[in-house]
């Protein structure tokens, strides 16, 4: 009798975890021994943020399964009653598929919502970019993520310690770098003509691209739901602190989690305000986003792409706010208060350097490969998790 296949479910919620799910995706379909199961779900289905799913399939995935769990409203209430949502609909997916691995990325409400429906479910749960340290909420629900996990990839050798630390098996824990690297290092560089071109149908702005050279500003900042009550405003001392550059800046816009709103509304206002010099768009294909980034003169906001992706091109950013405070982040980072005259300084500084030197701190390229081979291959046993003393 011939040996049943594992199936292994992938779920992707955001634009920015799918960048980080591609190259595994890739490498579990290509194998003969996985079936392999897609699930789409959180903002990929909105249109208001790109309806990034059409991405995804335009990149040949078969989606399997769509579920449609955002509560409108972008605050504190409305995410907490999303992941309740998507907890439903999680465990009625799982229900109905039964998959032998459930595979979650990050500290998103989406994922802990996935990880926590298939684990009481006794599905096994493999987690990607446990261990790391954020200054958002979303960092109480990467370690609870863990906890509710059965095999951890570490993106670093820092964040697998701190997986050991909380208490995980050490031969269930892995330091596999991260897969968004594996695209980083595959992505030709295009020329900054040719990267005008894949910008230009989602920029609505007439005369914009005509007149982008290759000084502009990348600018990506996302709420910080510890900080909600302030978030509206630490975005008007960013943008205040554009104002003082001539530089082009193409921004996207946030994602959806409590305060988006307030970071929408200063926005809109800003570019009332200001001429042809800035453009916001909702949504970049990973490709052309890539490219912005190594043609970006300066990255600035709170993204993780300024403390994980730019450091492999060399990029000058400026991380704005505490968002990705305790992440790993290289030579080209310079760390300031969501605070105008800060800002402007660390704009300063970094317009001094033309390129910093690639770093690779989460990778060479090989991660989704190395990660689908680990879920193809190791004895699942029991879902009955132990806590593994230190002591």
């Amino acid at each position: 009798m011939a040996r049943r296949k594992r199936k292994i479910c992938v779920v992707t919620n955001t634009r920015a975890d799918y960048s980080r799910l591609k190259t595994l995706l890739s490498a579990l379909r290509a194998r003969t021994d996985i079936e392999l199961v897609l699930c789409v779900a959180g903002s990929h289905l909105l249109p208001v943020r790109g309806h990034t799913i059409d991405e995804i399939e335009r990149d040949g995935f078969l989606v399997d399964y769509r579920l449609y769990t955002e509560v409108d409203g972008h605050t504190l209430t409305s995410m907490a009653k999303s992941t309740g949502l998507a907890i439903l609909e999680f465990t009625s997916f799982f229900e109905n598929n039964r998959p032998d691995v459930v595979v979650v990325h990050g500290d998103r409400f989406e994922a802990f919502a996935a990880a926590s429906a298939a684990s009481m479910m006794n599905i096994h749960v493999a987690h990607l970019q446990g261990g790391e340290i954020t200054g958002t909420i979303d960092e109480h629900l990467r370690h609870a993520i863990t906890k509710l996990s059965h095999f951890h990839f570490a993106s670093d050798s820092i964040s697998e310690k701190r997986i050991h630390d909380l208490g995980e098996a050490s031969d269930r824990v892995f330091n596999s770098g991260c897969p968004s690297t594996d695209v980083l290092m595959a992505s030709p560089k295009s020329s900054f003509e040719d990267f005008k071109r894949a910008l230009a149908p989602k920029i609505k702005k007439e005369g914009w691209i005509d007149s982008l050279t290759n000084d502009f500003f990348l600018v990506i900042q996302h709420p910080v739901t510890t900080e909600y009550e302030t978030t509206a405003n630490e975005m008007g001392e960013l943008l205040a602190a554009l104002k003082g550059f001539s530089n082009h800046v193409l921004a996207l816009w946030p994602n959806i989690d409590a305060g988006a709103e307030g970071i929408v509304e200063r926005i809109k206002a800003h570019e009332r305000e200001v001429d042809g010099t800035f453009a916001v768009i909702d949504h970049m294909p990973m490709e052309i986003f890539l490219n912005a980034m190594r043609h970006a003169r300066v990255l600035i906001g709170n993204s993780s792409a300024g403390v994980r992706e730019a450091s492999y091109f060399g990029t000058p950013v400026v991380n704005v706010g505490t968002r990705q405070q305790g992440r790993l982040r290289t030579k080209n980072v310079i760390d300031v208060q969501a605070e105008k005259s800060a800002v402007t300084r660390a704009i300063k500084m970094q317009l001094k350097n033309i390129r910093y030197a690639p770093s690779y701190p989460y990778g060479k390229g090989n991660s989704g490969k190395k990660i689908a081979k680990i879920l193809a291959k190791i004895p699942l046993g029991s879902p009955q998790k132990k806590l593994v003393s230190k002591r």
